[in-house]
């Protein structure tokens, strides 16, 4: 039997990183997901994004991570003032 990759509450996280058209530091966004998954969950996770994200109104991003041994997506959308969202976590194809 599989697990879920994350619990339902990381779906409506919301932290704030920079404003609108500044590129993300991708190291402080890797930390905020960490961060914010081990305050739901418990679990230490280390969070892989791209380079070059720009925090605008919007854009979409997909980080990967392992989620209790499985290979697993975070999706991630920007709204206003650098806030973000995480908006699924899904388990990744082998």
């Amino acid at each position: 039997m599989k697990q879920r990759a994350a619990p339902a509450a990381v779906v409506l996280s919301a932290v704030a990183l920079l404003g609108c058209g500044k590129t993300v530091d991708r190291k402080d966004l890797e930390s905020k997901i960490a961060d914010f998954v081990k305050r739901q969950t418990g679990t230490d996770i280390r969070v892989h994004c791209p380079d070059g994200v720009k925090a605008d109104k919007g854009t979409r991003v997909r980080c990967t991570t392992e989620l209790s041994g499985a290979a697993t997506d975070i999706d991630i959308l920007f709204g206003e003032n650098g806030h973000f969202r995480i908006t699924q976590t899904r388990l990744r194809n082998p």
